[in-house]
């Protein structure tokens, strides 16, 4: 029997909060915004629309979801639109703001893999310093992300390092070259 799980408070205020808000983007843009501009992204979005759903579903014919994602696109752009129309020039930097904050970080797959083992090594000493719980599911979770970035990079050096007693992973994963 599935029990129905409840959302937290704050994410039942978060939600009212951000339907508030673009319901409000949404009523601006459609009252604010004029007819070929409503038109123009009604194509937009249709376009959009199309393209992700055939992405999504790794199709070229039409998908399904296309008209339902191409609604939620067109009233997204209207709404956002809308928004950007009453705050003005604050919008436009609220908005970049948000762009370039959900922009990926450069994670783990930046780093080399000389850099990968001794980031592993070097957080071993920090988890035996941590000093809550939390603070060591995070350094482990750390960890975590080192060593399956070293597996996805060194499969089979990976599972030969799991082997060997050598408590480090540079030893097999990146070997130093001997310059004669």
């Amino acid at each position: 029997m599935l029990r129905r799980q409840w959302a937290r408070p704050y994410q039942l205020v978060l939600t009212a909060l951000s339907a508030a808000v673009g319901f409000t983007g949404v009523c601006a843009g459609v009252s604010l915004l004029r007819t070929w501009t409503l038109v123009f992204l009604a194509i937009t979005s249709i376009c959009l629309g199309l393209a992700l759903s055939a992405a999504l579903t790794g199709n070229s014919r039409l998908a399904p979801g296309a008209a339902a994602l191409s609604v939620a696109l067109y009233v997204t752009l209207i709404g956002t639109a809308g928004l950007l129309i009453l705050v003005e020039w604050v919008g436009f930097v609220l908005v970049g703001a948000l762009i370039v904050a959900a922009l990926p970080l450069r994670g783990e797959r930046g780093y080399s893999t000389e850099h990968l083992c001794a980031r592993w090594k070097d957080t071993l000493f920090t988890l035996r310093d941590a000093r809550t719980p939390t603070e060591a599911v995070v350094i482990l979770r750390t960890r975590q992300r080192y060593l399956d970035e070293l597996e996805r990079r060194h499969p089979e050096a990976f599972n030969r390092w799991l082997t060997t007693p050598d408590a480090d992973p540079a030893t097999i994963l990146a070997p130093r070259q001997n310059s004669l």
